[in-house]
């Protein structure tokens, strides 16, 4: 009996080692290979894919390089009088520029009224015109100064922005790439002012007139070539120039327009509102003054001498030349006031600008605040030419730099 037991307690001991060995066998080894890693989501995988498109996606379009680049205005150009209140705008929604052009249709403009009235003053120069049997070189300075005349400036029209004191919209132009000038030779001339400001700022017309056209210059040309100034505005004005001849201004670059061809509107209407289409590297508005054609993109003008002025500052306007009276392109002008930081200009570029009919000038620098300044000019690094002017308040002052 005894034995039977051990021998049944020996079969009960084998029978559960043979168990524990399968059991072991079935488990996984601990030096096993790991279980891989997961893949990615179908949602991590999307979000690669939309990287690496990001990353090779061709650019929609080519900058220009000739027109109108984005400027950061310097601590100079900031400092401001104290303005009124200002309107706030909402931009609107995309605009879908239409390429119909219906022109504008013929209406007899009320008597016109300038815009402001200025007021005759003495002591300063005037041109006196060469007359024309007299045939000069272009080069050559084509008219004559002298301090014995009045000046009479003529600054018809408004801002096409309000003056706002947190500078949040902006009122004052590039002094960096001003009318004329070519941006220290890097670009092409320049035959507007550039007022940056953010995309849906509204524009504001800076004379009561005609719409002559309004839209986008895809199909029909205003500039150096069509698609330049995107969505434009262009008003025929009341006023007619100094002589005679009709009186435009244009509105570049806009992202929409608030007006029709052939509409009447006011001084200070909306007519759009700031954008980037055409050539524009950045939201801003490109005004220019046109005298006689308005598609001509040579019939271009100086506008510091048509925009008023804010209180407080004025406008410089003058030639420079060599001492043989030919005048000399692409100069810089250093203006060092008397307190406050110091200012510079360019000389035109070239012969393309013109002068104005009244002034004949070939450089200015305006929204100057008024004050005595310095005025030096260096050619290759020497001191060709120091003196003094006075900027008045509301008025354009005048000076003749001749390089020794």
């Amino acid at each position: 009996m005894e034995r039977f037991v051990k021998k049944s307690l020996w079969g009960w001991l084998v029978l559960a080692i043979i168990l524990l060995s399968a059991c072991d066998s079935g488990s996984p080894s601990t030096n096993s290979t790991s279980t891989p890693t997961a893949g990615p989501t179908a949602d991590q995988l999307g979000t690669l894919i939309a990287m690496q498109q990001k990353a090779t996606r061709v650019p929609s379009a080519t900058p220009w390089p000739s027109e109108t680049p984005t400027y950061t205005p310097s601590p100079s150009e900031t400092a401001s009088p104290t303005p009124a209140p200002t309107d706030t705008f909402t931009p609107s929604a995309t605009f879908e520029p239409t390429n119909t052009l219906t022109l504008a249709p013929t209406n007899a403009p009320p008597t016109p009224s300038p815009y402001p009235t200025n007021t005759p003053r003495g002591n300063q120069a005037i041109q006196v015109l060469v007359p024309p049997t007299l045939v000069m070189p272009t080069a050559v300075a084509m008219f004559m100064f002298d301090q014995t005349h009045e000046i009479q400036d003529h600054y018809w029209f408004a801002r096409p922005f309000p003056r706002d004191p947190t500078n949040t919209i902006k009122d004052y132009a590039s002094r960096s790439y001003p009318y004329g000038t070519s941006g220290d030779s890097e670009l092409q001339t320049h035959y507007g002012l550039d007022i940056q400001n953010i995309a849906g700022t509204a524009v504001l017309a800076v004379g009561s007139g005609w719409v002559m056209y309004a839209g986008s210059d895809l199909d029909i040309q205003f500039g150096p070539r069509k698609d330049f100034y995107g969505n434009l505005v262009v008003i025929e004005h009341d006023l007619t120039a100094p002589d005679g001849r009709k009186l435009y201004t244009l509105y570049g670059h806009m992202r929409e327009t608030s007006v029709e061809t052939g509409q009447r509107v006011e001084l200070q209407q909306k007519i759009g509102e700031v954008g980037s289409t055409g050539v524009a590297l950045g939201a801003h508005l490109h005004l220019e003054v046109r005298i006689g054609d308005p598609h001509d993109y040579g019939s271009t003008y100086n506008p510091d001498l048509w925009i008023r002025p804010w209180a407080g500052y004025g406008t410089l306007a003058g030639r420079i030349t060599d001492a043989t009276g030919h005048r000399l392109y692409g100069m810089t002008i250093n203006l060092l006031p008397l307190s406050g930081p110091d200012r510079y200009t360019f000389s035109y570029a070239d012969d393309g600008p013109n002068s104005d009919p009244y002034y004949g000038e070939h450089f200015t620098y305006g929204d100057l605040p008024a004050g005595r300044y310095q005025v030096i000019v260096r050619k290759r690094g020497v001191l060709r030419f120091n003196g003094e002017v006075n900027i008045i308040d509301g008025q354009t002052s005048w000076i003749d730099i001749v390089l020794n």
